[in-house]
């Protein structure tokens, strides 16, 4: 596996481990999952406006990343039950 700029992080954790010769990955991605969730559940707003800045250096990608963080979030407060992430979302304009 080469190093991407898009690096699409569950599959290449998943491809990684797979070439490391783990032949189960359920706990590994678990783990994993349980640290995201972990440190989505404590994110800021400023934490959120911080990755806008830092990401997106023209305004038409800001926007564009703001709609697609909004759609994450709801996923998050929806189906992983951490807490109103969209609602941080709409604070850091």
């Amino acid at each position: 596996m080469h190093r991407s700029s898009k690096v699409h992080f569950l599959t290449a954790y998943v491809e990684y481990l797979m070439n490391k010769g783990i032949r189960s990955e359920e706990y590994y991605v678990g783990d994993a999952s349980r640290f995201i969730r972990f440190l989505l559940a404590n994110i800021t707003e400023n934490d959120v406006r911080d990755f806008i800045n830092q990401s997106a250096k023209t305004p038409s990608y800001q926007n564009r990343l703001r709609k697609t963080l909004r759609r994450f979030f709801h996923f998050g407060s929806e189906m992983l039950d951490l807490g109103n992430l969209a609602q941080i979302l709409k604070k850091t304009r």
